[in-house]
This record gives C-alpha cells, sequence and structure tokens, in this order.
C-alpha cells in the first residue's frame, strides 16, 4: 500500500534529525589520532588536546550567535546548510595541511560547522517531530550520532597509523547524512508546528528560562569540562597500555558504542525511571569514568569506557528532554544553543582542568578522572533532590 505525503514528510523529518545528529555529535572525530598528531608536531598531550578542544570554543561563541538568530532573523534551512557546508569542508581540508597553526584555524572553522548543528539537534527535532515522538527520536538521533563518531574514530585510528593526516579522509563518510540533510532542507517546513498528542501542553509552556533551565546549562558545563579528559585522552591513556593509534580508535569506538546503546534505551530508561532519570544517568557516567581511571589493561579500559558512553548519552538526551518540557518551542532553539554553547566551553576548559588537578595532585592523566567521577556523584545526589524532571514526570 503506497504511503501517504504525510507518511513520507515524517519519515524524511526522521531521516532528517538522525542526519542533523550524525553532524552535530562527531567532535571526536579525531580523538584517536591525538597522539600521533602531537608526536608529528613534538607538542606535549595538553598541548595536542587543542587540536578537539579550538573547535569547541569555537563553537561555543557561534552558539550564542545561532541561538540568538535561528528561525527568526535566520531561517533554520539556511543555517542547517551552511554549517553542514562548513563542517564538511573544514573536516576534510587538514588531509591536505602541514603546518599546525593552519590546522588549528581550520579546526576552528570545524568548530563553527559542528557547534551550530550540535546546537539546532533539539531545535530540529521540536520542529520536524510530533511532541509523542519526540524522546523516541532524541534517543535515535543520539544512538546514531555517536554510531557515527564511533565508525570515524575507528576508521580514523586506521588511517592514522598509515600518516597523521590520514585521519581527516575517515570524514569522507559525512557526505552520507549530509545528502540527506540537503535534500531535506529543500523538501521540509522547519518553521511547522505539529499538531496532535501533547501539542496543547506544549503551547502552554512558559516563554520566560525557569530553574530547571539553568539546571540544566550548568549541569552540561560542568559534563563537557569532565567528559573531555576522558575523550581527549583516551589515547594517551591506552598509550600507557600499548602504544597504537588502532587501539586508541577501537578504545574512542567502545565510548561511541556506549553511547549508541545508551541513546537505543534512552526512551524505556527515561519512561521507567521518572524523574530520578538524571540521577541514575549520572552516576553511570561516574562509574565508567572512575572505572577509566582504575583501568590498567585494554579490555577494562574498553569495559569502562563503555559505560561512560553509556551514562554521557543518557545524561544529554536526558537534557534536552528538559527543554523540551520546560520551555515554549519558540524558546526551545535559543536554550539548546545555549546549552551545547556551555558544554563545548566546558570541554575548552578541560585543558586548563587538567592542569590545575595536574599541579595539585601530580598527576595530568588520571587524578582528573577520579575528581570529575566524585563530583558526578554529588550532582547525582543533588538532582535526586532537586529534579528538573519531578513536576513534569511526578
Amino acid at each position: 500500500m503506497e504511503k501517504s505525503a504525510e507518511e513520507k514528510n515524517l519519515m524524511l523529518a526522521m531521516a532528517a534529525t538522525i542526519g542533523v545528529f550524525c553532524l552535530g555529535q562527531i567532535p571526536g572525530s579525531i580523538d584517536a589520532a591525538i597522539s600521533k598528531i602531537s608526536i608529528a608536531f613534538n607538542l606535549s598531550s595538553t598541548s595536542g588536546m587543542y587540536m578537539t578542544t579550538v573547535a569547541c570554543l569555537v563553537s561555543v561563541a557561534f552558539s550564542v550567535v545561532l541561538g540568538m538568530i535561528a528561525g527568526k532573523k535566520v531561517s533554520f534551512r539556511t543555517l542547517i546548510l551552511f554549517c553542514a557546508t562548513v563542517e564538511l569542508v573544514t573536516a576534510l581540508v587538514p588531509f591536505l595541511v602541514d603546518n599546525f597553526v593552519v590546522l588549528v584555524v581550520l579546526r576552528g572553522l570545524f568548530g563553527i560547522g559542528f557547534g551550530g548543528m550540535q546546537s539546532m539537534e533539539t531545535a530540529v527535532t521540536t520542529a520536524l517531530i510530533p511532541p509523542h515522538k519526540r524522546a523516541a527520536l532524541l534517543g535515535a538521533g543520539m544512538s546514531f550520532g555517536f554510531g557515527a563518531n564511533c565508525v570515524l574514530q575507528l576508521l580514523g585510528g586506521v588511517l592514522a597509523d598509515i600518516g597523521w593526516n590520514y585521519t581527516f579522509l575517515n570524514h569522507l563518510l559525512l557526505l552520507i547524512p549530509y545528502a540527506v540533510v540537503v535534500v531535506a532542507c529543500f523538501k521540509l517546513d522547519f518553521n511547522a508546528q505539529h499538531e496532535g498528542e501533547g501539542h496543547e501542553a506544549a503551547e502552554q509552556l512558559p516563554e520566560k528560562l525557569s530553574l530547571p533551565i539553568y539546571q540544566t546549562w550548568v549541569l552540561m558545563l560542568l559534563v563537557g569540562v569532565f567528559i573531555a579528559p576522558l575523550l581527549v585522552g583516551a589515547s594517551f591513556l591506552s598509550e600507557q597500555i600499548i602504544a597504537s593509534a588502532f587501539v586508541a580508535g577501537v578504545v574512542c569506538v567502545c565510548f561511541s558504542v556506549g553511547c549508541m546503546v545508551g541513546g537505543a534505551i534512552y526512551p524505556k530508561l527515561y519512561e521507567r525511571l521518572g524523574f530520578v532519570s538524571l540521577p541514575v544517568f549520572l552516576l553511570l557516567m561516574a562509574a565508567g569514568i572512575a572505572g577509566c581511571g582504575l583501568s590498567h589493561n585494554i579490555v577494562g579500559l574498553c569495559v569502562a569506557i563503555f559505560f561512560a558512553g553509556v551514562g554521557f548519552s543518557t545524561t544529554q538526551a536526558c537534557c534536552m528532554m528538559v527543554l523540551t518540557l520546560r520551555i515554549a518551542h519558540t524558546r526551545v532553539a535559543f536554550s539548546a544553543a545555549i546549552m551545547m554553547a556551555l558544554f563545548n566551553l566546558g570541554m575548552f576548559l578541560s585543558s586548563e582542568y587538567e592542569e590545575v588537578v595536574g599541579m595539585v595532585c601530580g598527576d595530568a592523566l588520571y587524578a582528573p578522572l577520579f575528581f570529575a567521577a566524585v563530583v558526578l556523584v554529588v550532582l547525582a545526589v543533588f538532582f535526586v533532590v532537586v529534579s528538573p524532571l519531578r513536576e513534569r514526570r511526578g
């Protein structure tokens, strides 16, 4: 039986939403090659981390601007096409570059692309997907997004063992979600609001920012600070055991697989756990991060980083859900952009965080992981008492 135009549009909307996530969840696409790049340019481990963190810094400023103009002064369609194109081009050009300063500049431009797409994830889901399907799509988007990152990391690790610059060729795979997003931009209305289940409640949500929104923003800032030493430092953690970019890629992939699994199971967990969802996800992330610090063999490291990935992706999806539950759809783009800007600011500040903890503890590799785990446990307890989901979920 032939599908109706409405069903076809919904399928395209779902594909477009997943495509946006695939383009937005790849800041770690070259993580497996960071140590190789550091060696090639005679850099310290903390300096090598700027290959990732500089993109996060640039994305911070751009995300704030994006949040103010998205859907108002500039259409979602225009912004999505611009960000996706900038991301794809600046992800591939570094293959041809052999100058660290130029590489850093290109990574900064890459931050405009992936940061813009990352900030649009919640807004696009709200604009294209009916309310009763959003939790499932947020989970699917996280799953596919980190799945893309998983493939890029593994392929990047294999290519980095050939030559550090070859790792950037892994971004050729982004042509697939890019094509889907481009087609969707010309066929879908990103300003349409969906009627149906949950619509009346959504219309009654306040325009004014509330305490749960601020809580989510601060939480994602801290998550960015704490997760980056694990994401970017995975290659250094694995190098303590086996000095291979491929092995580092496998470790990074385990984190992304964990994020995929977390995204896949998030809707059911959210439904069953209710307002304690966020604390449970934070505890899971804390356990995984602490496990990475305690693991001194590859198997243990892979298992621990997998659970850290599950906790991270479910936490991020839960924070996105808070925005859709707590503020009017006209303010979702702004709120999501600020949230992801703060997350990326946290990732940028993670280098300074590692240096400070390293100076105090005499260890800049493992100590930051243990400190992060302790703080995440404290936050989990806090969010049991003061949950941004309590009133809505009961």
